[in-house]
């Protein structure tokens, strides 16, 4: 009996490690200066501070990796704004501090670089080639690295995205982003924030308005400002007002 019973925590451990999801960009996604421009940035903030809060980041670290990654999020930040010009100086940015990882680079984080890129080229241009690079790298990082927070979370996103014919499917995102929920222990602000998004983008395709709704109110809660909630509002209140 005392066998089993040590038979059966083991496997319970075993489970939860195997169920575990870990961060690769932990050091980036809890520096104070990150944290900062996250919140200009994410909230619809002023360009001055948002550039201020950019320098400010950039010049406290050299890794191309997380310059890369910066770069990104300012990618974002100026297209959403409608600022395509100065979207594509940070576009050009990305793309130099790309060039600058090493072959010494942790695969992971090498991949999630060249999936923002990627991604930020889509957004910026639009440009299928693009887009279809983007979903091939999601893929490949998912398949290397399917505990790895930012990986499970942009395979969900990836889900939702792209058509059948390549693999989108609203339910297989929402299992995604389900299970990434069970077992946030370790999770950054800023990928918590992504799950929520993403769940509620994915309750919204399959129908739970309600339920998407309340994740959307709480992903609101952390950052305010993000094209995409008008996006979900706007299919919620169709589908909750039977149209």
């Amino acid at each position: 009996m005392k066998k089993a019973a040590v038979s059966l925590l083991i496997l319970t451990l075993v489970l939860a490690s195997l169920a575990a999801y870990t961060d690769s960009f932990s050091e980036m996604q809890s520096s104070p200066l990150f944290l900062e421009l996250l919140e200009v940035i994410k909230n619809g903030g002023d360009t001055a501070d948002a550039e201020k809060a950019y320098d400010a980041y950039i010049e406290s670290t050299n890794d191309p990796v997380d310059l890369s990654r910066v770069e990104y999020h300012m990618v974002r930040y100026y297209m959403d704004m409608g600022m395509e010009d100065e979207a594509e100086e940070h576009l050009l940015s990305e793309k130099e501090q790309l060039e600058m990882i090493g072959d010494d680079t942790q695969e992971v984080r090498r991949l999630a670089a060249e999936v923002d890129a990627t991604s930020s080229e889509y957004y910026v241009t639009g440009k299928l080639k693009a887009g279809m690079n983007n979903n091939k790298l999601v893929k490949e990082m998912y398949k290397k690295f399917p505990d790895e927070f930012y990986a499970a979370i942009q395979e969900g996103f990836r889900r939702l995205y792209a058509p059948p014919i390549a693999g989108g499917s609203a339910k297989k995102a929402l299992r995604i982003f389900n299970d990434v929920e069970k077992n946030m222990d370790g999770i950054s602000y800023l990928d918590h924030y992504s799950m929520l998004v993403g769940k509620a983008m994915a309750l919204s395709e399959t129908g739970s308005y309600e339920e998407s709704e309340r994740y959307l109110e709480e992903a609101e809660r952390i950052f305010s400002y993000d094209p995409a909630f008008e996006e979900i509002r706007k299919n919620n209140e169709e589908g909750l007002s039977g149209k």
